[in-house]
């Protein structure tokens, strides 16, 4: 690896470093119904954003239970702001406007622009700006998202190969890589599925499919890490014992674990330590996220 990457690397996992939002837009929920409105769509119990400060993580889903989108919102005193993968802005924006009958209900993008301030330093470093900064988790060090209306000057985000190797370190699936319209949120994994599924809240569109497979105990598939000895390289087939158990989706060097990947596995191969092999590499199933304490 270069010497940039390691320097990247170190300076993300000792002290803090700039991570790109630009596959990110952020809109704004307003009205008086807003929490109830949003309430009766997104999977989780969102009735915290009630409260300024709050945030809540969840899912719109379609009546077949495939993803809308995977959404990230914060309360402030007046509205809800949400963030979105960019390429599935106009599908939110769309259900919002759809699903809007006699509430007191408006959503608009900010055109906000975004940079992310993550590690152990991040909460100093976070105090000089003025924008909209909310707390957010996007790499296994934490830090803040800083939004405002123009474009960041000056602020030089990581490599994006120390970028990947964060987010799958942390477990977050990517848009249209990992994860798509045709994902069910359980096939995401236990950790995706607590953070942004309730199975104890009122009705949203999807959730007869959804408690359905709750019911069942399982999907068919399930997105887990893996740990290989030698490089795992994007589409890459995963057999195990000679038959294939999915497709690689995302890959990356970590300086703690060496090689690592993400894949859709069939769900006998998805056990914690399991051994497959990806191409004609072997490589260790792990559930994500991959690095579980820092």
């Amino acid at each position: 690896m270069s010497e940039l990457f390691e320097s990247d690397n170190r300076s993300l996992r000792e002290r803090w470093a700039y991570l790109p939002l630009d596959e990110f837009s952020m809109l704004e929920l307003t009205g008086d119904d807003r929490i109830d409105w949003l309430q009766g769509q997104a999977t989780n119990d969102v009735r915290n954003l009630a409260q300024a400060g709050n945030r809540a993580s969840f899912c719109f889903c379609e009546p077949t239970g495939g993803l809308v989108s995977v959404m990230d919102a914060w309360s402030l005193e007046d509205r809800i702001l949400i963030v979105t993968p960019k390429v599935r802005l106009a599908a939110v924006l769309e259900r919002i406007e759809k699903m809007t009958i006699i509430e007191d209900v408006e959503a608009r993008e900010t055109g906000y622009h975004g940079i992310s301030i993550q590690g152990p330093l991040a909460d100093e470093v976070v105090k000089k700006y003025e924008g909209i900064t909310l707390r957010s988790d996007r790499t296994p060090y934490g830090g803040w998202d800083v939004w405002q209306p123009v474009p960041f000057v000056g602020e030089r985000t990581v490599l994006k190969q120390v970028a990947e190797t964060a987010r799958l370190e942390a477990g977050i699936p990517k848009w249209d890589i990992d994860m798509g319209v045709k994902t069910l949120a359980p096939e995401m994994g236990p950790a995706f599925e607590s953070r942004h599924v309730s199975y104890n809240k009122g009705c949203y569109t999807g959730q007869e499919i959804l408690m359905r497979i709750h019911a069942r105990g399982h999907t068919n598939r399930t997105w887990v890490g893996l740990l290989g000895i030698a490089e795992l390289k994007v589409g890459d087939s995963v057999t195990l014992e000679g038959k294939p158990v999915g497709t690689v989706t995302s890959a990356a060097y970590s300086p703690k674990f060496g090689h690592i990947a993400a894949a859709s596995l069939r769900n006998e191969a998805t056990a914690e330590g399991q051994k497959v092999v990806v191409g004609e590499t072997e490589a260790e199933v792990r559930q994500m996220p991959i690095l579980r304490s820092v």
